[in-house]
């Protein structure tokens, strides 16, 4: 039977990039999942807003993390799910083989981002051939090094590498992208989201280069929008953190915990964007759409959820 998660291990890296922003469209329904179970990493890179800019780890420590077991049971009470594996880094935590080998056979797992720094033995226990989004950050790896880690992992993992164009990598991307090519990795690349932070026009036209069809940081990344929006984060899309704790989206759990956002957030009413507890007896889904004013900030959000201008009477 054809499956869209299955599928993405043969479509190549251009064209599934090109037809992602189209992906609503063909699914407008599918409950698509980020889940982050732990906020752990063995990195901090310096442009990270989980980690080093803001330790989310503050929010919910190693302690608050639930179970393999846990997420398992309180996912299966969810509608079928295409879920994306996040954090944090996701293989610091130790359950993760457990919970992906255990996930109810309703959901899909559309990828894990991971650093790949693990030991290859860890990454071996997930019994699936499932896809990982492998990120290259040259603060703590070389190319060398990183690409000797998914040539390790080739066989059984469906492997892209992306990395983040901060204005420290933007200079290298073309040798980067190279690099990986020679050695059939394909390489996606991902804006650099900063609300102190934005691309010089010369910088955008070295970046046009080598961006993907699903990605206009010129169009997308305008933290001055307060424009109302209809959107169904929270409805067809939600994000758990590592205790469970569910938001409409990863933009709206930005806005409540990071500081990074205090100046946007302060004064707006930001208890849309909670959505209580996956495991509390009583947790559902929005069965409406949410308005929105707030700057769709984040990447994730804006890929999954259905996001249109609101028209006000």
């Amino acid at each position: 039977m054809f499956s869209i998660i299955n599928a993405q291990r043969f479509i190549p890296a251009n064209v599934k990039f090109a037809l992602k922003p189209y992906y609503r469209m063909l699914f407008p329904n599918r409950l698509h999942i980020v889940l982050n179970p732990t906020w752990r990493c063995n990195y901090a890179c310096s442009y990270c807003p989980v980690v080093t800019k803001f330790a989310y780890t503050t929010v919910v420590s190693k302690a608050g993390e639930r179970s393999a077991a846990d997420w398992i049971a309180a996912l299966d009470k969810l509608p079928a799910a295409v879920i994306y594996v996040a954090g944090g880094e996701p293989f610091m935590y130790a359950g993760m083989p457990t919970l992906i080998n255990g996930l109810p056979a309703k959901h899909s797992i559309m990828g894990i981002v991971t650093n790949l720094s693990l030991p290859a033995a860890v990454y071996q226990k997930i019994q699936k051939r499932i896809h990982l989004n492998a990120s290259f950050h040259r603060e703590y790896t070389d190319a060398e090094l990183f690409i000797a880690k998914v040539r390790e992992l080739s066989e059984q993992f469906h492997i892209n590498a992306n990395i983040v164009a901060t204005p420290e990598n933007l200079p290298l991307l073309t040798q980067i992208s190279d690099e990986l090519s020679a050695s059939g990795v394909s390489l996606h690349i991902d804006p650099y989201v900063d609300n102190n932070f934005q691309y010089s026009q010369e910088q955008l036209k070295v970046l046009a280069l080598h961006m993907k069809g699903d990605r206009h940081p010129e169009t997308l990344l305008d933290f001055q929008d307060f424009s109302p929006k209809r959107c169904s984060a929270g409805r067809n899309y939600v994000n758990f953190s590592p205790d469970g704790s569910a938001y409409t989206c990863y933009g709206g759990m930005n806005f409540i915990h990071s500081p990074l956002y205090l100046d946007i957030a302060r004064g707006r009413d930001l208890s849309p964007y909670r959505m209580g507890n996956l495991f509390d007896p009583d947790f559902q889904l929005n069965s409406h759409d949410i308005i929105c004013s707030m700057p769709c900030n984040a990447a994730c959000d804006r890929d999954v959820a259905i996001i249109r201008p609101q028209r006000m009477s």
